[in-house]
């Protein structure tokens, strides 16, 4: 399922960055560079192709959101599913004795030093 998911949403990105090297921008962008149609005569018409990419634009981000987070959380509940616990098996029994005192060694001072 989650390879799945991912073939999907790599083509999604593929398409993605396709539809927007095709947009115009100010310097008439990847399809006048390509030797795309001038807008005028273009199948779309001057405007039309503008707003069809726009809006095939938008799909695909969205639909490349929702499946990334689909992804997320088909691979959060795996993890969940197969995960162990951080505590030995053996917690529940009583802990070793510690020594008191902190837990920090007492040395000494040297001679000829005083604190």
């Amino acid at each position: 399922m989650i390879v799945f998911l991912i073939a999907i949403d790599i083509l999604l990105a593929v398409a993605l960055v396709i539809s927007i090297l095709l947009q115009a921008g100010r310097g008439g962008g990847m399809a006048a560079a390509l030797g795309g149609p001038v807008a005028g005569t273009s199948v779309f018409g001057g405007r039309g192709a503008g707003d069809f990419l726009t809006k095939v634009t938008t799909g695909l981000a969205i639909a490349f959101a929702v499946v990334t987070i689909l992804i997320n959380l088909v691979s959060t509940k795996s993890v969940v599913r197969r995960s162990t616990s951080v505590l030995p098996k053996e917690a529940g029994k009583e802990a070793p004795a510690r020594p008191s005192g902190g837990g920090m060694p007492q040395t000494p001072a040297p001679e000829g030093e005083e604190e």
